[in-house]
């Protein structure tokens, strides 16, 4: 597989440049706020939204005014304090992004800021299963082999010197071979076994969040960014960063 397999998921510009985005800032925020139960809804559907982003300019920004905003609206409604503020930046990114069709928006370091500091706010203020996760070079610590279906939120603090990133996967049904078989299998097979169902990433020394609704079945972590840093270095999974959570 690429090292950048989950790109033909969730690879639009828009969920690229949102990636990016998140490695320059992390979660470093120490403000807490109330969360509501629509927002905690809104940021588990605002970590599924990326797995359909579109990659055309027109669509883009259909799919920011459409899907991003009202999402975005939802946050700042059920969301208080620094929190809240965090929110109406990213409501205004999307809003940006839905204007111009341009994602770059989506790169700068407020926007950034705003994403890691809602999804800390949902990690600690939602009725979910918060699993905190470090990311070093090349292994996921503390990573949970087993969990309850329902909410997750996931920290992964990026504990390393190289950026690492954390793409959640869930074998299909019927699939049965173990997380390295699948890994080694063409693209295409291997895309056809799995199911994209989040993704978060960041550079050394922040925290970053994803918010996902978990059901019954076999779950996978991978890093597939290349290793020393660089775009050709062998994927981090070569290395070890992969992982496997069942849950029941």
């Amino acid at each position: 597989m690429r090292t950048r397999t989950h790109r033909s998921l969730a690879a639009a510009a828009l969920a690229s440049l949102a990636l990016t985005a998140f490695a320059a800032c992390g979660g470093d925020d120490d403000s807490s706020s109330s969360v509501t139960a629509s927002a905690c809804d809104a940021a588990v559907a605002y970590g599924a939204a990326f797995a359909q982003a579109p990659e055309e300019r027109a669509q883009i920004q259909s799919f920011a005014t459409d899907t991003l905003v009202p999402i975005a609206d939802t946050l700042v409604a059920g969301l208080d304090g620094d929190a809240q503020d965090a929110a109406e930046t990213m409501r205004d990114a999307f809003a940006g992004v839905g204007e111009s069709g341009d994602p770059s928006a989506l790169e700068a370091p407020e926007t950034a800021e705003a994403i890691a500091t809602v999804g800390k706010a949902v990690h600690e203020g939602c009725d979910l299963q918060a699993v905190d996760i470090d990311a070093v070079e090349y292994v996921f610590e503390n990573a949970p082999t087993t969990l309850d279906a329902g909410r997750v939120s996931f920290a992964l603090a990026n504990q390393g010197v190289e950026d690492h990133e954390m793409v959640l996967f869930k074998a299909a049904d019927g699939v049965t071979e173990p997380l390295g078989e699948l890994l080694a299998l063409p693209e295409d097979e291997a895309m056809s076994k799995l199911q994209f169902t989040g993704v978060t990433f960041g550079g050394p020394g922040t925290t970053n969040y994803v918010a996902v609704d978990l059901t019954p079945g076999q779950y996978y972590l991978v890093c597939f960014l290349p290793q020393g840093g660089g775009e050709d270095g062998p994927p981090h999974f070569i290395a070890g960063m992969q992982h496997t959570i069942t849950v029941a």
